[in-house]
């Protein structure tokens, strides 16, 4: 099942994905998802339980794992809102190919 929606909040970017990895599987995938985002957008991450904070220049947010989703819900500075589509693109495939 794949869900996407603008957010509650129009400034904030939601991208929740279904899976069957289990907690821990799906930690670990959030990892190379949070590694490949940093080598695409310069972004800096850090573990809080089961939400893997995300941070860069214009753009914050966090991926919450459990054992069936990914959400991620990233809240971009206006200057990247102007490039919403394309980034969202992006972090959708990485997401996507981690959770094949």
């Amino acid at each position: 099942m794949i869900t996407l929606t603008g957010g509650a909040r129009r400034d904030c970017m939601r991208i929740r994905r279904s899976h069957n990895l289990g907690v821990a599987e799906a930690r670990n995938r959030a990892d190379r998802v949070a590694a490949d985002l940093q080598q695409q957008f310069s972004l800096k991450s850090r573990w809080e339980g089961n939400a893997l904070h995300v941070k860069g220049n214009g753009v914050s947010g966090q991926l919450q794992v459990d054992d069936t989703h990914f959400e991620l819900n990233v809240k971009l500075g206006f200057a990247l809102k102007l490039m919403e589509g394309p980034i969202r693109s992006v972090i959708e495939r990485t997401i996507d190919e981690e959770l094949a």
